[in-house]
């Protein structure tokens, strides 16, 4: 056993000087892809905190480390958080494109997506936006009161917003159905200017034989209401 584990330990060894061969010569003769070091890392999360270890991340991934393997505590999460934080926008795609799940939260309650937006790190919010979002696009956006707004669709005149409708996370990852619609000033920013949760609204027909077709979305879960929105 103490054989065994200390093949595990070099293998994490390996990881932080990418040593990439090293790495699967170790796993060719056992050792495992989880073993976790003091800071409660797996090899996958070491090789998911640096721009360096890319091709550390694709080998242990390849060699099938868990791509959702958990680290507990404040501040932790996934992969695919510690990648998130880090701004690794090439390694946060390598991982969702192997099964990461972005929906899962970590112990302060944060997705990688939240992870990315509070760290300012708008191109990994934009690709993990990109893989799980029903809709996303430029809408067309008219104020007319403090407690009223309007979303178009594009033309030229007016202010243009991003949009997106994506899944929120959750806990318990059987429960993911819930929807939220977040609003950007632009596309290079991180953080949604407004967050709409669509389980907590009503949202109208669209009246698509109309030049500008709408459907309206308001709030039905409190007594001040947020703004009435009409989006193509």
């Amino acid at each position: 056993m103490g054989q065994q584990q200390s093949k595990d330990e070099l293998l994490h060894q390996y990881v932080t000087c990418a040593n990439v061969e090293g790495i699967k010569a170790l796993h060719r003769e056992g050792a495992g892809l989880e073993w976790i070091d003091k800071e409660m890392n797996t090899p996958l999360i070491t090789a998911c905190i640096s721009f360096e270890l890319y091709n550390v991340a694709m080998t242990l991934i390849e060699l099938g480390a868990n791509v959702n393997a958990y680290r507990p505590g404040r501040h932790a999460g996934t992969p695919l958080h510690h990648a998130a934080k880090q701004g690794l926008e090439q390694t946060v795609k390598l991982l969702v494109n192997h099964g990461a799940n972005a929906l899962l939260m970590n112990d302060d309650f944060q997705t990688p997506v939240d992870v990315a937006r509070t760290n300012g790190n708008n191109n990994v919010v934009r690709a993990i936006e990109n893989h799980i979002c029903l809709f996303s696009g430029w809408l067309r956006e008219e104020v007319s009161s403090p407690e009223f707004h309007q979303v178009f669709a594009p033309r030229l005149p007016s202010r243009r917003v991003w949009v997106v409708v994506v899944p929120i996370g959750s806990r318990n990852l059987a429960n993911t159905s819930k929807l939220e619609l977040a609003i950007y000033s632009s596309v290079l920013d991180a953080n949604p200017r407004t967050l709409i949760a669509l389980w907590k609204s009503n949202v109208e027909e669209p009246y698509f034989n109309q030049p500008d077709p709408t459907v309206t979305i308001s709030n039905i879960s409190n007594s001040n209401p947020i703004p009435v929105l009409l989006c193509v």
